[in-house]
């Protein structure tokens, strides 16, 4: 007789993460989601995949708080002619995952640069949320310094 039920527990299945091809699959897609949604300021996406107490340290090195980083995308957006993604490598740590890429953007002014970004997403609350984020300018992006 074993002293732990073998009925799953209702609502159990929110507290562990998926298997790790579907992590991979659902955190690849979330990837995409925040590219989109960082060319386009679009603080809403934020707002709903930050976790409550993540950090953000952009590429000026500033570190930043959920509501002060979605202030910045709703005060102060880029408008880009392009932004895009490419060096994605995605690796996973039990309930977290983490995302690596290089992000190369040029500005609607013509500046241009590349970022390289690693984004940790951490399984919570039944749903993959960013708990940190960090972005750091390669040194060929002469107009880096201006962004973030």
């Amino acid at each position: 007789m074993t002293p732990f039920s073998q009925t799953p527990t209702p609502g159990l299945e929110q507290c562990q993460p998926p298997p790790i091809a579907e992590a991979i699959a659902e955190v690849r897609i979330l990837n995409i989601q925040c590219i989109d949604a960082a060319r386009t300021s679009d603080a809403a996406w934020f707002r709903r995949h930050l976790a409550e107490d993540a950090v953000i340290i952009v590429g000026s090195g500033r570190r930043m708080r959920k509501p002060e980083f979605i202030a910045m995308l709703r005060d102060e957006p880029k408008s880009y002619r392009s932004f895009g993604v490419c060096n994605v490598t995605l690796r996973v740590f039990g309930p977290t995952v983490q995302v690596d890429a290089d992000a190369p953007w040029v500005l609607a002014n013509g500046q241009q640069g590349t970022s390289r970004y690693i984004h940790s997403y951490a399984w919570m609350d039944g749903r993959w949320q960013v708990i940190s984020a960090q972005v750091t300018w390669l040194p060929d992006s002469p107009g880096a310094r201006r962004i973030g």
